[in-house]
């Protein structure tokens, strides 16, 4: 019995299956056509459209003398089909002005081109050719590119110009400058070596500590929260979500955060401790770095050992200049126990403080802390106002409104506060207890949320308060924000509020200040 299955039309792709006497013209075409078909429902799905590597290959630069005519360098990409356009080493092509009205945008593209190659006569007189050239061309036209066509870069062409030049701010070009900021690069490219992942790990880990304890100078808190930023990249590369070609900016990444270091530490700190030998050799090391970044002729992969290395040697270098100007009084020693964290966030633990309907106690204990009432602000009482020196600036409307209103709880509860739409408000905060977390509870009718706050503190910008939601028919809230300690630096704070959600407005009843007791 024949278990064959009967042949149907069915969507799919059919594989040529050879046997005695079965070779003909049109067998061997089918075959090719197979896996070409194949071939390409591979790259345009598991590779998908762009260019390879984006940031090394098929660069567009200016032509040395400057003129209208570009250079591209070698490199592969993929169109929407999965074609594969490979530029197999460096070539030219010019920009034509006379053929647009300018001013434009002109953009230069690369587009997969197949020809055929190798012609012979048969002895029938027939002419067929025995290979196709799969090869490429570059376009250069006033229209975006097709799914066919892969940008390169763009420029922005005046009438008056005789040449394209190179930008001075890549990520800013300017008017005939080359734009290469559109491009777009393969979805699937290669991952970060394991072993240098595990060096940038080690080496994130260390910096983060360093800008820590750096940071715990009473001048130089910036440099503890720049430190913020390593944790971040640290769990980037952690989950390996990022792409070898990532690397270039890693390493920018570092180089960019230890320039801030140098110009914040030569600002704000002795000038004596310049001359120390832990600093000159701490700028050297920073030199190195750069100058290895800048070699030209080396793609960042075939730079990453010696910048690890390099990298490696800033560690130590940094671990110099902590103890040179670290502040002992807030660093903790290896395994033990920080009562707080650096940035104390906002947790769920809070959430009960917001709907609290009762006056507010000495005592809060929250996350296993006590918090000490400090202060309480009662806006539109005026002794209070000038205890703490509240005022409004520069905005568009002020008002002052009295609401009886619910808590969530059905507290039926009558205040007056005041609300102003556009500029900030400002208060000062006497008898505070430097390097200790200090939080801002605010007192809000919550009618209409969605809007965000910035909090500066003694001219720092120290984070964003987030009003999420609002309520309708139980409308009070008393919402908390936390300073976090290394901006708490004297003993009187000067607090800013500033509205960053346009066309709304912010209200205020009363403010409370509290600060843990045990830290």
């Amino acid at each position: 019995m024949d278990n064959t299955p009967q042949e149907k039309e069915t969507p799919g792709y059919k594989r040529v299956h050879f046997f005695k006497y079965f070779l003909t013209e049109e067998d061997w075409n089918d075959r090719h056509d197979y896996h070409v078909q194949k071939r390409l429902l591979h790259s345009s799905v598991m590779h998908g459209m762009g260019i390879q590597d984006g940031q090394n290959t098929l660069l567009v630069r200016a032509d040395e003398p400057a003129s209208l005519r570009v250079e591209i360098t070698p490199g592969i990409g993929t169109d929407s089909k999965g074609r594969e356009i490979f530029v197999p080493a460096p070539d030219t092509t010019t920009v034509e002005p006379d053929k647009f009205q300018l001013p434009c945008v002109m953009y230069i593209k690369v587009v997969y081109q197949e020809m055929a190659a190798d012609r012979v006569r048969l002895k029938d007189g027939r002419i067929e050719n025995r290979y196709f050239r799969e090869t490429y061309r570059f376009i250069v036209s006033d229209r975006p590119a097709d799914d066919n066509q892969l940008e390169l870069a763009r420029v922005s062409m005046t009438p008056e110009c005789t040449a394209i030049t190179n930008p001075v701010d890549p990520l800013n070009p300017g008017p005939n400058e080359i734009d290469m900021r559109y491009r777009r690069n393969m979805a699937c490219t290669r991952g970060i070596d394991m072993e240098a992942r595990h060096h940038l790990l080690h080496i994130l880990h260390e910096r983060k500590a360093a800008y820590d304890r750096i940071g715990s100078h009473a001048k130089l808190a910036e440099i503890a929260l720049l430190g913020q930023d390593f944790a971040i990249m640290g769990e980037l590369i952690e989950a390996n979500v990022l792409k070898e070609s990532a690397l270039p900016g890693i390493m920018r990444f570092f180089e960019k955060l230890d320039t801030l270091v140098l110009e914040s530490i030569t600002e704000k700190i002795d000038p004596s401790i310049l001359d120390r030998p832990e600093w000159r050799r701490h700028l050297d090391n920073c030199r190195a770095f750069r100058l290895l970044l800048e070699e030209p002729g080396k793609t960042m992969s075939q730079k990453l050992s010696m910048a690890i290395v390099q990298l490696e040697k800033l560690s130590i270098s940094y671990a110099h200049l902590t103890r040179l100007i670290g502040n002992d009084r807030r660093v903790y020693l290896q395994g033990q126990v920080k009562p707080l964290l650096t940035y104390y966030p906002i947790t769920s633990s809070w959430d009960f403080v917001k709907t609290w309907s009762a006056e507010m106690p000495q005592i809060f204990k929250i996350d296993d802390l006590e918090w000490l009432l400090m202060g309480e602000l009662n806006i539109t009482e005026e002794a209070s106002e000038r205890k703490y020196k509240f005022r409004i600036c520069e905005s568009r409307d002020i008002w002052k409104n009295r609401q009886r209103l619910y808590f969530p709880d059905g507290t039926l509860i009558e205040d007056t506060g005041v609300a102003h739409e556009g500029g900030y408000s400002e208060f000062d905060i006497p008898g505070v207890i430097p390097d200790t977390h200090l939080v801002v509870i605010r007192m809000m009718d919550y009618a209409r949320g969605d809007y965000e706050l910035l909090f500066n503190v003694n001219g720092q910008d120290v984070g964003i308060s987030r009003c999420d939601g609002f309520d309708r028919r139980a409308r009070w809230r008393n919402w908390p924000f936390v300073i976090p300690a290394h901006f708490v630096n004297d003993t009187v704070l000067k607090i800013r509020q500033t509205l960053l959600t346009a066309d709304r407005d912010v209200n205020m009843f009363r403010y409370w200040f509290y600060q843990p007791t045990d830290w």
